[in-house]
């Protein structure tokens, strides 16, 4: 996504939402996938920049937290107007919406100011959607006809980085108050607010990491509010609404009555494999998807080897074994660099340990598997060799490098001869660490690991992080993985009874649903 020479740059102010990746709009997505660089703050969720996937993106944290000066506003304006200037398409990403409380209008009136092209994306708030998702609508017809919204991010020393709110004046307006970063500032505008006339009985909701699994709820009342936050520990971001809307609560909230609501599951490998069609039914049930990859494919030099026997023109091959979507991808490159296409395997069995393999197959090479056994395991793949029959049969595997040798030696003890190509081996991610951190401050709760070389990888990543190996449990994908996973240390709490990743996310849904998924403590 390199900047062309000459290119005109092009700047897209994009709200991120109040932090769900569902709620970021169409328009903010596509801007991310086709921008050159984002420039991100802490308001945008982790699991939203996950989500949204952009090989070669450069991603940067700006953006400052109350308290803590990580960037100032003329540095990230400066940053901006410099990459559109260099031939960039970047995006400025900001929690919530740009133009509410977000300085999008700063940064918009600089790059005018500069002859900068650029556009502005709206994004769903946190000032209606936190509360929503609550369960607290902000108007109702026997309750409040009006809302005000307002910033608590100011400092009452007159500070001129931010204007002071007249909290009597906005208690006066009646109907709903929403106050928007307002944590540390809760005494000064409950203050004003009961000096106003509002009740000290007013009921209040802090709502923080709203829409969010790991939403929370404080409902307290206005006289009370400042101790509250002191009690709960409460720190932002959080959202405040004041008003009796607040009492319909309890029959509103939906998200907190999901049976995964609070749990984050961790996808440990690569976005690209696709998994999260297979996990979709965990978000509807209220959990949040991460993507936390531990290792990454690489190609070796068996590609090309398999290229020459593929090319040749007399088949050495019977039988042609798969026992995952890799093999599968690395086998079509390999037709591919032969010249060769589908049509070459006319009359070759095919084998597919599993269906996720059979699969790929169909997908990737537009080829049914003539064998899929019951079980989906290289044990379960020999079992059903055992009962089809392969004595002098001859077998091609395109395989993983260092891959277990149940299969090729369970073959060759039915008779049959096997040619193994090992085409590709898998490497830890160097960021592994790093994302595992940053997954945990965004609440995760469990981790899915799919093979023992990701078992390897993510005991290295807990290790370089200084986490317990047992800190968070894990799901594996089948009992090879989770023999693995309990000799390394690691909390095995699901395991399916078929093995692929549909079923996988089944076991989840389960174990959530029976109450046996447990949240990690915090990290000592």
């Amino acid at each position: 996504m390199s900047a062309e020479r000459g290119r005109r740059g092009f700047v897209s102010l994009v709200g991120a939402g109040p932090g769900d990746p569902g709620l970021l709009t169409v328009r903010g997505r596509k801007a991310i996938v086709e921008a050159d660089v984002v420039l991100y703050d802490h308001l945008a969720s982790p699991a939203l920049l996950s989500a949204v996937g952009a090989p070669g993106q450069e991603r940067i944290h700006v953006g400052k937290a109350a308290g803590l000066a990580l960037a100032s506003q003329e540095a990230i304006t400066r940053l901006i107007v410099k990459r559109a200037r260099d031939g960039q398409r970047v995006v400025r990403l900001k929690g919530g919406d740009p133009f509410v409380f977000g300085r999008g209008a700063e940064e918009a009136l600089a790059l005018v100011a500069a002859g900068i092209d650029f556009e502005i994306v709206p994004g769903v708030s946190s000032a209606y959607a936190a509360p929503a998702l609550a369960g607290i609508p902000l108007t109702h017809r026997d309750h409040a006809s009006a809302f005000v919204v307002a910033t608590g991010h100011e400092r009452a020393d007159g500070d001129e980085e931010a204007e002071r709110v007249d909290w009597e004046a906005v208690g006066k307006v009646g109907g709903t108050v929403v106050i928007l970063m307002g944590v540390a500032q809760v005494e000064r505008w409950a203050g004003g607010l009961m000096r106003a006339g509002r009740a000290a009985d007013t009921p209040v909701a802090f709502v923080r990491w709203g829409t969010l699994p790991r939403q929370e709820v404080v409902v307290t009342t206005l006289g009370e509010a400042a101790q509250s936050v002191v009690a709960r520990g409460l720190r932002s971001p959080a959202v405040a609404v004041v008003g009796d809307v607040v009492g319909l609560r309890e029959p509103l909230k939906t998200i907190e009555k999901r049976p995964l609501f609070g749990q984050v599951i961790g996808l440990t490998r690569d976005a690209a494999r696709g998994d999260e069609a297979s996990f979709e039914a965990l978000g509807e049930l209220g959990a949040a998807l991460l993507n936390v990859p531990l290792t990454r494919q690489r190609e070796t030099a068996g590609v090309a080897a398999l290229a020459a026997v593929l090319g040749q023109a007399e088949r050495g091959f019977d039988d042609l074994v798969f026992t995952s979507r890799n093999g599968v991808a690395y086998f079509r490159e390999a037709l591919i660099a032969a010249g060769r296409d589908a049509r070459a395997l006319a009359g070759v069995r095919t084998w597919a340990v599993g269906p996720a393999t059979a699969a790929a197959m169909r997908e990737l090479l537009m080829l049914d598997a003539d064998e899929v056994p019951a079980r989906a395991t290289a044990e379960g793949l020999v079992a059903h060799a055992r009962a089809v029959g392969v004595s002098r049969r001859r077998f091609l595997f395109p395989a993983a490098a260092g891959a277990r040798r149940v299969l090729p030696e369970g073959l060759e003890a039915l008779g049959a001869v096997v040619e193994e190509i090992p085409i590709y081996d898998t490497v830890p991610e160097p960021l592994a660490a790093s994302r595992l951190l940053s997954a945990l401050e965004e609440g995760l709760t469990l981790l899915t690991v799919a093979s023992p070389s990701a078992v390897e990888a993510l005991a290295a990543a807990l290790d370089e992080a200084g986490i317990a190996r047992a800190h968070v449990p894990v799901a594996a994908i089948g009992p090879t993985t989770a023999a693995a996973a309990r000799e390394a240390g690691l909390d095995v709490a699901v395991v399916p009874e078929r093995f692929n990743m549909e079923a996988l996310a089944e076991a989840i849904v389960e174990a959530g649903r029976a109450g046996r998924l447990r949240r990690p403590g915090p990290i000592v």
